[in-house]
């Protein structure tokens, strides 16, 4: 047998590069890509600015939609300000526990989308909604 040839160096990917080594400037573009708008934010701020109410529900109302919207990081961060060890040991109970559940989470999501839609069509159809 010939010996097996010695393994090339291969170089890190792009991510793996810049998880190693962050920057301030990768730390924005990542702020920017995560608190992009999602289609269910956009939604919501379309249904508010059309909606006929006073100009004071409007602001009111799109303040809660942005409350609600940064949510999931302000909760974790306010807690890791106050408790550190045990907000960083119960995230990494969390994470692990839907590491653990990431199947059957995704397909609940999907069989739950997929029945709202089915009911929102079928209500559209028969025109009741």
């Amino acid at each position: 047998r010939k010996p097996k040839p010695p393994a090339s160096k291969k170089k890190p990917g792009l991510m793996s590069r810049l998880i190693a080594r962050p920057s301030p400037l990768t730390a924005f573009v990542t702020g920017l890509i995560i608190f992009a708008p999602s289609v269910s934010f956009i939604a919501a701020v379309q249904v508010i600015a059309t909606a006929r109410i006073s100009d004071a529900a409007v602001a009111g109302a799109l303040a809660l939609i942005v409350a609600i919207d940064v949510l999931g990081v302000w909760v974790p961060f306010g807690f890791y300000l106050v408790a550190p060890d045990l907000t960083t040991r119960k995230l990494k109970s969390f994470d692990a526990w839907l590491t653990e559940h990431k199947r059957v989470l995704l397909v609940g999501g999907l069989v739950a989308a997929g029945v709202i839609l089915t009911l929102n069509g079928i209500l559209g159809l028969a025109g009741l909604v």
